[in-house]
């Protein structure tokens, strides 16, 4: 009888040692250098294919890398310094192993990519033109959305009883097409002249390789923009687990 009971209580363990697990959930370690917070789900479908499902979010607040962004948009009037950012993105991708050693080693991966931002862009206009000093000091608050497809190139491993994996992403890109709209409320209503150095401002704004149309009134302002999207994953450093 004790030999049963043992055997019993031995089972769920032999059986967990000898099935071989074909899910894994990994967490990026390095994305969180930048507040966001990625996780992966991947699913073995052979020796050397597999579908992943990766979401990121960033929980909205001020802009990483302040400095370089503000060298990169060479414009006076936004105010880097007080813009707010969040994103959430959704990437499912298809992966190419080489190994036939199941699902491990030097891959290839296809992927498709959905991103939705939430911004806040400060933009402060002066003018003295008028003969009068005339300031106008907004936020401008919005979604810009983008759709995209790239390829990525990766090494993945086991790293400990083939239960933890090493996901390194090598290299990737990403391009696409996207849009926003940002709005901005004046209460009290702006006047005539702040409506037009506004309006003036938004029509030369240099929002490039992005088009930008905006439409100013006493009471709103809305700013729509179009355009190309480009994006760069790699140097990922990612830890999973496999069940």
């Amino acid at each position: 009888m004790k030999k049963i009971l043992y055997l019993l209580l031995l089972a769920p363990s032999l059986l967990w040692a000898q099935k071989s697990p074909k899910n894994i959930i990994k967490v990026n370690l390095s994305s969180l250098l930048l507040r966001n917070y990625n996780f992966t789900y991947e699913r073995s479908l052979s020796k050397h294919i597999s579908f992943s499902l990766g979401f990121r979010t960033m929980p909205y607040g001020n802009v990483p890398l302040e400095g370089t962004i503000t060298d990169i948009i060479d414009d006076k009037s936004i105010n880097i310094s007080r813009m707010r950012l969040g994103n959430i993105a959704i990437t499912p991708e298809i992966r190419y192993y080489f190994s036939s050693k199941g699902n491990q080693g030097f891959y290839a991966a296809p992927y498709a990519r959905y991103l939705v931002y939430d911004l806040t862009a400060p933009i402060t206009v002066e003018d003295k033109s008028s003969g009068q000093f005339v300031q106008v000091d907004r936020d401008f608050k919005g979604k810009i959305t983008s759709m995209n497809g790239g390829l990525m190139f990766g090494v993945q491993y086991p790293i400990w009883k083939n239960r933890m994996v090493f996901d390194f992403w090598i290299i990737g890109a990403h391009a696409g097409t996207s849009t926003g709209i940002l709005t901005a409320e004046f209460k009290p209503a702006l006047s005539a002249d702040e409506q037009a150095v506004l309006q003036r401002e938004v029509d030369n704004l240099d929002t490039s390789p992005f088009k930008s149309v905006g439409k100013v009134t006493a009471n709103t302002a809305q700013i729509n923009t179009e355009g190309p999207w480009l994006g760069v994953r790699g140097l990922g450093i990612n830890l999973g687990f496999k069940f």
